[in-house]
Parts: C-alpha cells; sequence; structure tokens
C-alpha cells in the first residue's frame, strides 16, 4: 500500500477523514493515515482484520487494537457506520453514509450496494407506521443469493407448502456450522458465569483442578 499509488480522488478522501478527525480533536497520525488509506482504497465493506492485512506491511508493529481504536475514532464523529451482519463472524464497516441498500449473498457473504432514489420515502414510511426512529444513513441490509452463486446453483431448495424447517437448517452448510459453533461458544460462557456465580456465592470452598480436592480458604 503506497501513498503514491493512490489515486487523487481517493487521497483527497484520506485528507478529508484526517481533516475532520483532526477537527474533532484527534491528531492525524501517519497509523491512522494508513488506516483511513486501507478503508479508502478497500472500496467495500471492510473488516477490522482486513483493514489490519492492509496497513500490516507499512506498519509491522501495529496492533491491530490501533486499527480498531481509529476505526472507532471515525465511527464517533460520523465518518463511518458499522455494519452488522447477521451471520458474518465480524463486524463490517462503511464509508459510504448515503442512504443505500446492502444485497448480502447467503452463500459466499458478498455484499453489494444498491443506490434508489425511492429509498429515503421507504424508510420514511417505516418510521411512519411504526413510530420508529430510522436511522436513514444506514439504510437497509437484504439478504439473497448474488449471481455467481445462483450459476454454481447454490441456491437453497424451497420448502414445500405446508412443511416448516428451523430457521438455522434453511441456512447453507457452512452457516450451520457456524451457528453451532456459536451455541456451543454461547454454552461455554453460561457454564462459566455459571461457574464464577457459585465460587462468589461459596467462597469458603474452592476447586483445585490440579489436585482434585477441596481446600478450605485459611485467614490471611
Amino acid at each position: 500500500m503506497n501513498q503514491q499509488n493512490t489515486r487523487p480522488e481517493k487521497q483527497e478522501k484520506i485528507a478529508t477523514l484526517l481533516s475532520q478527525l483532526e477537527t474533532a480533536g484527534r491528531r492525524a497520525t501517519p497509523q491512522r493515515y494508513a488506516v483511513c488509506q486501507a478503508l479508502v482504497e478497500h472500496g467495500g465493506h471492510p473488516t477490522v482484520a482486513e483493514v489490519f492485512e492492509r496497513v500490516r506491511d507499512i506498519f509491522p508493529m501495529m496492533s491491530q487494537a490501533t486499527v480498531y481504536n481509529t476505526i472507532d475514532a471515525l465511527e464517533e464523529v460520523g465518518l463511518l457506520h458499522r455494519l452488522d451482519i447477521a451471520n458474518h463472524d465480524h463486524t463490517h464497516y462503511d464509508l459510504d453514509l448515503t442512504p443505500h441498500i446492502n444485497v448480502v449473498c447467503r452463500y459466499c457473504e458478498s455484499i453489494t450496494d444498491v443506490f434508489i432514489d425511492t429509498l429515503d420515502d421507504l424508510l420514511t414510511q417505516v418510521s411512519e407506521r411504526t413510530g420508529y426512529k430510522v436511522d436513514h444513513h444506514i439504510g437497509l441490509v437484504v439478504y439473497g443469493v448474488c449471481p455467481k452463486c445462483l450459476a454454481e446453483g447454490k441456491d437453497a431448495p424451497s420448502i414445500p407448502e405446508g412443511e416448516h424447517r428451523c430457521q438455522t437448517e434453511a441456512h447453507p452448510p457452512h452457516l450451520r456450522k457456524r451457528h453451532r459453533r456459536q451455541a456451543e461458544e454461547r454454552s461455554g460462557r453460561r457454564q462459566r458465569q455459571q461457574q464464577q456465580h457459585h465460587h462468589h456465592h461459596h467462597p469458603g470452598n474452592r476447586f483445585c483442578p490440579r489436585k482434585a480436592t477441596l481446600r478450605e480458604d485459611k485467614d490471611e
């Protein structure tokens, strides 16, 4: 990633991001420049991991925490917004604050931007009918199957009328595996929380895993 190879319009976008960060009281450091450059040059909906991969060639010692902090600062100033996609392991970020539709493929997880003139009116109607305060700049997220995956025959078969299938089983195999893994992680977290709750309310006895024996706490 080289500044000299960045096109003028992208350099202008990077400069604008840094200028607005400085206006908000954030210093324009070389590390922040690299993060902004990676976001702009990606041109899509990158994750922190994807941005980190782009900047580590310039700053091998940069940590992911620095990338997170810069992206958080950009979000706080209102220069990008987070895009939480169902069933995706990581949060995506979008520099385009123009109201638009994000179309997500259920198989390859690609994200495509669609801009339509009537979207703002549609979101206004949604707000009026529901009473919700709708964030217009975030737009909409819809799910489907992209042309590439359709051509590869990955479209899930429709469910015959009268039959019902749980939402997880209706997803592609790789997403079902992810759901199972996430369910196992949630179960593990619940077990750890229950153990911590037990130890908190029963401090007299502690379990020593090495000796597999109960030991009494001694007074200091």
